[in-house]
Parts: C-alpha cells; structure tokens; sequence
C-alpha cells in the first residue's frame, strides 16, 4: 500500500489518500502513451486529423503489456481514434502500407507503432492470387455489403463485405471475434 497524507494548518484534520497504483491505472497511462506516440507518428507523417489510417504494434516476444492495456482501455482509444483501435501487428494485412513507424517505449517496453494508409482485410484461407487482387484494392473502392466478383486463373468467385472481405482490420477483428477483447 502506497499511503500519502496531510494534516489541516491546525492540526485538527488529516487527511490521507490511498496512492496505490492499481491495473486500470497502469493500463490507462499506458494507453495514453500509446496515444502520445501514434499522434506524433502521423504528425511526423505529415497526415492531418481527418486522414484515416489503421495503427498496428508489435511487442517483444512474450511480452503482452501494451496489448493488455489497449483491451483494458478500448473505449478510450475508440473515441481518441474515431474507430482505428491500435490492433496486434499480426492481424495486419500483409500488403499494409506503413506511413510512418518507430520503435517506441509503453510502460518501459519496447513496441513497434505504424500508422498504416486503410487496407482491405481478408478471411483466413483465402486463395493467394484473390488476396493478391485485394493488395491492390483501396476501402474505398467497396462499399459495405457489397459484392465483388472476379476470376483468378479461369476460377470465378464472388466475394461478400463483411463475410469474405471487411474495408479494415479492425472490422474483420470484430467480425470473427480475432480478439476476445475487441
């Protein structure tokens, strides 16, 4: 226990207060680290607050601090970044485009950031050549639900947002529960 206390000028008060730090203190000034750093990448990147982007971090291995304190404090970061949760580099498409990243300090770890430009994600399993077609698509280019069909190599397929493909990480996390936190 981590006690702290002050009396009155007179002496006839004291007044004492319990300055334990506990988890969700710890997770929330990690959370706000994280906030600090992703904010000074995308300056340094040259992106303004309207500019979308999807942020990833990556920790050393078997370490989870940053990821514990991102699922503790996902309300906070959700509104901080309207909606772009930083997300465990691992979900990551990989055909991310990294805007800007820096290996950076969290609560005394060190941690991988990127500020990423938005990527399609895809279902696990999907055919290679398919998910090679969706490198080169932008969100932007779907809308939500939509359909969008293809042929790879004389094979047809038509592919359902929010089933086959999401407009970002973060939507597909949610979808198939990738994250038991998010």
């Amino acid at each position: 226990d981590n006690w702290e206390a002050t009396e009155s000028a007179d002496g006839a008060c004291v007044i004492a207060v319990d300055c334990t730090q506990d988890e969700a203190i710890i997770s929330s000034g990690m959370s706000r680290e994280l906030i600090n750093h992703v904010q000074q990448l995308r300056k340094a990147a040259g992106l303004d607050l309207k500019d979308v982007v999807e942020v990833f971090f990556a920790e050393e291995e078997g370490v989870t601090s940053t990821e514990d304190a991102v699922a503790l404090n996902v309300e906070m970061l959700d509104a901080k970044f309207r909606g772009a949760v930083p997300l465990p580099e691992r979900l990551a498409p990989s055909w991310r485009v990294p805007l800007k990243s820096d290996t950076v300090d969290v609560g005394g770890s060190k941690v991988v950031v990127s500020v990423c430009r938005p990527a399609v994600a895809v279902k696990d399993g999907l055919d290679e050549n398919v998910k090679n077609v969706f490198a080169t698509k932008e969100p932007s280019e779907f809308a939500a639900g939509s359909v969008f069909k293809l042929s790879v190599d004389g094979k047809d397929y038509e592919l359902k947002e929010g089933e086959d493909f999401w407009l970002s990480t973060a939507a597909k996390a949610k979808a198939t529960k990738a994250l038991s936190w998010f």
